[in-house]
């Protein structure tokens, strides 16, 4: 089995995607905050480079899902949004720089669906639409899209982007009783475009957006069905959820 290294592991994403990762691949778990008991995590900061060049030996893909935790991404702070660009602008290049150096060729890079914000209700909206961010949470997940898109373009890097939404996790009864986004993703369904987009052939850059599916859809999933071959599972109306307004709140 192939050895990815997961960043930002213990987040809502990684814990929610990992039975369906584990069972494709050799995982190495990366995270600020690891369990105990579980010998794949290794605790470790995307700011130190000697912790990630020693993560990365021996590692064949990256999905990169590692964000500045503690706060969504309407949230407005001077101190917060220095650790954002920390986080998720230089520990983006980190990893990508550090993946360069130990012969890591695919990296997954997992962007979000707040780059293109700014579309507003104008759908539907191409999967590799033109960005137009909203605040400074998606103004820093851009800029990551474009130290991902460098590394594609000028060191022979196997790239592409995800631009995801808030997962669904369609097994908790709770979360089915409250309202849901239409836009939000069930974590099966982000677990298949995750592995696709760490086995499926590349010849360029690419940038899909992944959401879920539902009569309310407006983000176009033309670019995830082409690059990856990914086909939604689930429809939300299916699941009889009660529907929140799509741009009421972050995805």
């Amino acid at each position: 089995m192939s050895l990815v290294l997961v960043t930002g592991a213990t987040g809502e994403v990684g814990r929610g995607v990992l039975p369906w990762l584990q069972e494709r691949f050799s995982l190495r778990l990366l995270s600020l905050d690891p369990p105990n008991g579980d010998p794949r995590y290794i605790q470790a900061d995307l700011l130190d480079w000697d912790a990630l060049s020693a993560v990365l030996q021996g590692v064949e893909a990256v999905l990169h899902l590692a964000i500045a935790p503690g706060h969504s991404g309407v949230y407005e702070d001077d101190a917060f949004n220095d650790r954002r660009f920390d986080v998720n602008v230089k520990g983006t290049f980190h990893i990508f720089e550090a993946a360069r150096r130990a012969n890591v060729r695919r990296v997954v890079h997992v962007s979000s669906l707040m780059v293109v914000w700014g579309h507003g209700t104008m759908g539907p909206i191409a999967g590799d639409a033109s960005p137009r961010p909203v605040g400074t949470y998606a103004l820093t997940k851009l800029l990551s899209e474009e130290i991902a898109r460098h590394y594609a373009e000028n060191h022979n890097m196997e790239v592409i982007t995800l631009r995801i939404t808030a997962p669904l996790d369609i097994n908790d009864p709770e979360r089915l009783r409250q309202p849901v986004r239409p836009q939000q993703v069930p974590l099966p369904d982000l677990a298949q475009a995750f592995i696709r987009a760490l086995t499926v052939p590349l010849e360029r850059y690419e940038v899909v957006t992944i959401v879920g599916e539902s009569s309310r859809r407006i983000w176009d999933l033309g670019p995830a069905r082409r690059v990856l071959g990914y086909e939604p599972r689930y429809r939300l109306d299916d699941l009889g959820v009660l529907w929140a307004d799509p741009f009421a709140v972050e995805p």
